[in-house]
């Protein structure tokens, strides 16, 4: 009875004073709104998205708006709206742009109501929070496409780490505060969003045209096409304007045959030449300055598929470990590169030879934790079974020729085999399983070369050095089983010896033997390998592109 009379008497106090009009009491009407809207079984909030959550979330949070003050709709919202327009990332044909579009529409309307208000901003928000949190990748579908790979016997893993958010507190908070929280702060991201502002610029001015049919242009070249390449290039700004040669062709103005190729912008000058090889750097191509058919391939890109390239780089970046390190170690595959982190600058840079199409290297995190100098190499069964069994078959010579050999079991002084009382047979039919274990000393001819990184892991992967230096001057280096080789493994122990204390010197002399030694590290260093086909570089001032050497972009899909 006695809440009966409460009720009642706010009931009329509230029709006396005007109902929802007045401040003092709509927030009492509006908690009542949200608490049976979000309750009832048959909704009539059902054209609002994430009814779910924003019943946990309302519930959790006694039904409090967080969009209006004192039965005002706050300024809160107009940070969402600024947000979402000044958000590069978000398509404007995409859903989430449209529900802002409504949103906004709805607003402005003479119909809306506190409680709709309230939901489609709330609703908003969360969907915008998610596209700035993970991103438009289908990852699930593209887990299944790799284990579509792996039955096939391509070796394909990308472990994603989800970013860990609560999105009920970040509901709440300031939303210029939320933004900056969720926005990552390593592995380029806020280079790859200066990339997307650099080409939306350039897909405003028109972007480019795909060039004409030709076999190879090159320094000397004249004619049609050089014209229209000359063009390609000064439209992504590779090719800054040149002075005309002073004497390129005498130009007949009676001759019937005066045409493009007297023009000087149809030559293939050394200006030109130039450009090409700009271009070619960027896109991690060889660096000759002729335009040869990989060189076109990618020239006949369109902003539009770089602008999406750049998307989903960016949408990568999202699911990498959010993790603060104060040194690190990126290994970004498409690149070939590995770069040496502390401090947040980036201290070492060396090119890397990573896995071979079918023997992708990994996509996961990880830590060094142990150093090998002179190591054994430990001939992985699966490399046994499919190259060292059949070159066996084929010349009895080979182990002893590399420097291979067998051995009863993974410990090093275990009894060695003679591999010439062996039935390489009878292994390569199938006939028996290979019992045995094939190791490489230390030595010149030690596939891992000096020195071993290890960051144990399931997939057996780690860095090491290499004896065929000569790979290192390719462009493109994808030519091991999967373990990532090193250009310069010395100077990368020295940047990890000098912050565990590891007496370089010391290590030096070992080096120079043959003696297997093991270094324990004391401050682990993690390592990331990502996989990265677009980024910025700040030290050039332009956008780079990689090849998509394993398949992924195309394997990858955003669902905007």
């Amino acid at each position: 009875m006695k809440n009966f009379k409460i009720f009642t008497l706010l009931l009329l106090i509230t029709i006396v004073y005007g109902g929802e009009s007045n401040s003092s009491f709509a927030p009492l009407k509006l908690y009542s709104e949200l608490k049976v809207a979000l309750n009832r079984e048959v909704h009539p909030i059902s054209d609002i998205n994430n009814r779910k959550l924003l019943k946990r979330f309302y519930r959790d949070n006694n039904y409090t708006s967080i969009w209006f003050s004192n039965g005002e709709l706050s300024e809160r919202h107009m940070s969402l709206f600024r947000a979402i327009e000044g958000d590069i990332t978000i398509n404007r044909d995409g859903k989430l742009y449209r529900e802002y579009k409504n949103t906004l529409g709805y607003l402005k309307s003479k119909e809306r109501d506190n409680l709709h208000t309230e939901l489609y901003l709330s609703s908003l928000y969360i969907d915008f929070l998610q596209h700035l949190i993970y991103g438009e990748i289908n990852w699930r579908t593209f887990q299944f496409k790799l284990k579509k790979m792996r039955r096939r016997g391509i070796n394909g893993y990308w472990v994603t780490y989800r970013p860990d958010f609560n999105l009920s507190e970040l509901l709440t908070t300031d939303v210029d505060r939320a933004i900056d929280e969720v926005t990552p702060k390593r592995f380029g991201y806020g280079r790859l969003i200066k990339s997307l502002e650099i080409l939306r610029d350039l897909k405003s001015k028109g972007g480019w045209e795909k060039l004409p049919k030709f076999k190879r242009l090159r320094l000397g070249d004249s004619g049609l096409a050089v014209i229209k390449l000359r063009k390609r290039l000064m439209a992504s700004k590779d090719l800054n304007v040149c002075d005309a040669p002073s004497s390129l062709f005498e130009i007949d103005e009676d001759s019937i045959n005066s045409d493009v190729k007297i023009q000087p912008d149809a030559n293939f000058d050394k200006c030109l030449e130039d450009g090409v090889k700009r271009f070619q750097s960027r896109h991690g191509l060889s660096v000759d300055g002729v335009v040869g058919p990989a060189t076109r391939r990618a020239l006949d890109i369109t902003v539009d598929e770089k602008i999406d390239r750049v998307l989903l780089n960016i949408d990568r970046v999202k699911w990498l470990p959010r993790d603060v390190d104060e040194r690190y170690i990126i290994v970004n595959i498409p690149e070939f590169m590995l770069h040496y982190i502390d401090g947040g600058r980036e201290i070492r840079s060396f090119p890397v030879i990573v896995g071979k199409r079918r023997h992708n290297t990994p996509i996961f995190r990880d830590e060094i934790s142990y150093i090998v100098l002179n190591p054994y190499w430990k001939v992985p069964e699966k490399i046994v079974k499919r190259e060292i069994i059949p070159r066996m078959v084929k010349s009895p010579s080979y182990l002893r020729r590399e420097g291979l050999e067998i051995h009863k079991s993974w410990y090093e002084k275990s009894p060695k085999i003679n591999p010439y009382t062996l039935y390489w047979e009878d292994y390569y039919y199938g006939y028996e399983k290979f019992p045995y274990k094939i190791m490489q000393p230390p030595g010149p001819k030690n596939a891992l070369g000096k020195i071993k990184f290890k960051f144990p892991n399931r997939f057996n992967v780690y860095l090491h050095d290499t004896p065929t230096k000569r790979l290192f001057r390719r462009s493109r280096r994808a030519f091991s089983h999967g373990c990532i080789r090193v250009s310069k493994p010395i100077e990368l122990f020295e940047e990890i010896a000098k912050v565990n204390g590891i007496d370089i010197e010391r290590s030096r002399r070992v080096l120079r033997g043959k003696r297997k030694v093991q270094i324990n590290i004391s401050k682990r260093i993690p390592v990331y390998i990502i996989y990265l086909t677009a980024g910025y570089n700040d030290r050039e001032g332009v956008i780079e592109f990689r090849e998509d050497i394993y398949g992924y972009d195309k394997l990858q899909k955003r669902v905007d």
